[in-house]
């Protein structure tokens, strides 16, 4: 049994498939054999003459996708055309990236190619949709500060008592669970999992709140995008400059430097990406109410496990049954807001089986649901309108690091900023703005930061060696707009490792603490703070007591 691995998928049917059913869970449970990002993925095909037209005579032969699991989730994970001409607005006429998503293409390994020239991506033989979904959203991206100056962040958002809190980390620190936790408190409101967009706005001197696409000075100078912010405050005198902008719901809006009340601060803006929730399944250890839903739901990679993978989490696999048992698995469906049409699909499980269902959801990190939160929560608690946003008052910036005994702290600019230039991870790896999926060089962006860390001192901070540097546009559009979040809303450090202080005895009382932590901090938007083990329970007790929730 020593021996036994923890858990295992179903092989493929054929040596050369890419996706097939495995075993049964939820509505659909398909199996990739790409499980993660592609061994090639290669940015920089610009750099590559004809290689992009190689690449597009390679995939001649497909009109659209063959993959029918990728073609699902896309489906499910976003507002369509016909949903924005229906409830919004009428999408562009033609589309601004290409994407070809190709399965059994001789000659061609699992592999993932972006075009920035001619924003196209082109995925040969995988059928990962964590992949797929986050190269796409990262091209957006790109056009979306290019043009408009909005960010895109690979990063979660959750609204209380009207305060947004924006979540940014690198995967396996807490996201989705610092999100999804922070719903047990009243008045909040889920907003995002996985990615955000923030717009930053003026205010008008007749109170409307705009974000602005471009400006025109009238000495001749001009900006566009995420470079409108810097011009505006080096023109700040110039009342006759003309701008062009829109409001928060999106109304273009023709005006000038002088109707900007450049007294008010700047304000940000969250803007959710998704209609379905692409989430991963472990999500049941600390809040296994989600089960219901995610039992319901279309599955990406849930394995089956051992009976030493049971044996080895018994505790932890009990703990989620018996709190599905008590929020009426044994006949109160009825009671259970959100669940009741969902619940019966424990009904005919065993309490063995109903233990193996729950550990199947836990045991493998990458496993995944297309996850509809309005079923999971009350509908009224969930954004489900892409153009409503919610005003940003706290980015969290977290990490876990247990030899680290700061828990919390507010950042300044250039911690902050240092933070994400650097962007390390738990394993030790490095992704600048915590986002692996940037539609960008990474060599050359990883070059630049690495050459500046190591001239960097007390006395020439990373942060200020970076802005006297030259630096790809890539890097340009990120750190200008994270320059500009700094300005719009708190910003702070939070290690989420409570599971480090002695008087805390399991995962889930850490994360009930971190929730905590979160709830006053977003409440209170304290400055200076700055937390340790020794110090936070203080801080933390009367929310866990109730006395202010």
């Amino acid at each position: 049994m020593a021996d036994e691995p923890l858990y295992s998928f179903p092989p493929p049917p054929a040596p050369d498939s890419s996706e097939w059913p495995g075993t049964p869970i939820g509505l659909t449970n398909t199996i990739t054999r790409t499980k993660g990002r592609t061994a090639v993925h290669n940015k920089t095909v610009d750099h590559a003459p004809g290689l992009l037209e190689k690449l597009l005579k390679r995939a001649q032969d497909h009109l659209t996708t063959n993959s029918p699991h990728l073609f699902d989730f896309w489906k499910d994970n976003w507002f369509s055309a016909d949903d924005w001409s229906r409830a919004f607005r009428p999408p562009p006429a033609e589309p601004r990236i290409r994407v070809f998503a190709l399965l059994g293409v001789a000659n061609e390994q699992e592999a993932a190619y972006y075009s920035h020239a001619t924003n196209t991506i082109i995925f040969f033989n995988t059928s990962y949709y964590g992949q797929l979904k986050s190269w796409v959203l990262g091209a957006v991206g790109r056009i979306l500060a290019s043009e408009f100056g909005i960010h895109s962040i690979h990063g979660a958002c959750v609204e209380k008592a009207g305060k947004g809190v924006l979540y940014i980390a690198p995967t396996g620190t807490g996201k989705s669970t610092s999100s999804y936790g922070l719903m047990t408190y009243p008045k909040t409101r889920f907003h995002s999992d996985d990615w955000v967009y923030v717009r930053y706005t003026y205010q008008t001197r007749d109170g409307k709140r705009v974000f602005l696409l471009s400006a025109h000075g009238s000495e001749g100078s001009q900006a566009h995008g995420y470079q409108v912010y810097r011009w505006v405050e080096g023109h700040h005198t110039d009342k006759q400059a003309r701008l062009m902008g829109m409001t928060l719901d999106n109304r273009p809006l023709a005006l000038s430097l002088a109707d900007l009340d450049l007294t008010q601060p700047i304000e940000a803006y969250a803007y959710t990406s998704e209609k379905l929730f692409y989430l991963r399944t472990n999500l049941v250890e600390n809040y296994p109410l989600a089960a219901f839903e995610i039992a319901s739901s279309k599955e990406e990679n849930v394995p089956d496990v051992s009976d030493r993978f049971l044996e080895q989490k018994r505790e932890v696999v009990q703990n989620v049954v018996l709190d599905i048992a008590e929020a009426g698995i044994q006949g109160a469906f009825s009671s259970l807001p959100g669940h009741g049409s969902h619940a019966p699909v424990f009904r005919n499980l065993s309490t063995s089986e109903l233990r193996r269902a729950m550990a199947r959801l836990i045991a493998f990190d990458n496993a995944r649901s297309m996850l509809d939160m309005s079923q999971v929560l009350p509908a009224e608690r969930c954004y489900t309108n892409p153009m409503e946003p919610v005003k940003l008052a706290a980015v969290m910036l977290l990490k876990r690091n247990k030899h680290d005994p700061t828990v919390l702290a507010e950042l300044p600019i250039e911690a902050f900023m240092e933070r994400l230039l650097v962007g390390e991870t738990p394993d030790g790896k490095r992704e600048t703005a915590y986002n692996a999926y940037r539609a960008v060089d990474d060599l050359a962006e990883r070059a630049l930061i690495d050459s500046l860390e190591k001239q960097a001192a007390p006395s020439r901070p990373l942060y200020h060696l970076f802005g006297a540097a030259s630096r790809p546009a890539s890097l340009d559009e990120e750190f200008e707009l994270f320059r500009v979040m700094h300005q719009a809303a708190r910003c702070y450090d939070l290690n989420t490792t409570l599971e480090g202080d002695p008087a805390v005895r399991s995962k889930r009382e850490a994360v009930e603490r971190t929730m905590a932590l979160i709830a006053r901090t977003l409440d209170e938007e304290p400055r200076g703070i700055s937390l340790s083990l020794d110090d936070y329970r203080s801080y933390v007790e009367p929310y866990l007591l109730g006395a202010v929730r």
